[in-house]
């Protein structure tokens, strides 16, 4: 089984997420291209980048629900794939060994829900700075 706290994407492919994630561009698709480490770490990544922006520019009225409540809840994913195992085993860093199709396909899931809540929190941001632009000019 992978410790999931050693896992950690090169330099260079945290910059291609986060600039992908910060020009809406696909990331999905770089899940194929990863081995089963580099899926695990990129999902990590883009969760702790996600949550972090979230709490930027939600402030206080950020919660990690905001973004999860758009997923597939486990118990209904591994149904609509007649999976029997049970939901404790659903995660990435166990599943991926045993059934990576099934396991990249819910990461694959999920990371697209979490690049759209970025998507949602950079144009809070744009429009935060455009406000902030707007009063400076005018004092």
């Amino acid at each position: 089984m992978i410790d999931e706290t050693n896992i950690s994407l090169r330099p260079s492919e945290k910059l291609d997420i986060l600039y992908r994630l910060f020009n809406e561009e696909n990331i999905v698709d770089m899940i194929d291209k990863m081995d089963n480490r580099g899926v695990i770490g990129l999902q990590k990544f883009v969760w702790e980048t996600v949550a972090e922006f979230g709490i930027i520019t939600r402030k206080k009225h950020f919660s990690r629900k905001e973004i999860t409540r758009k997923m597939t809840p486990t118990p209904q994913y591994q149904k609509s794939r007649g999976c029997t195992e049970r939901s404790y085993y659903c995660k990435a860093t166990q599943c991926i060994h045993t059934n990576p199709e099934c396991a990249r396909m819910k990461i694959k899931e999920h990371v697209r829900v979490m690049a759209e809540s970025m998507r949602e929190y950079v144009q809070i941001e744009r429009q935060n700075q455009a406000i902030e632009e707007t009063v400076l000019e005018k004092y």
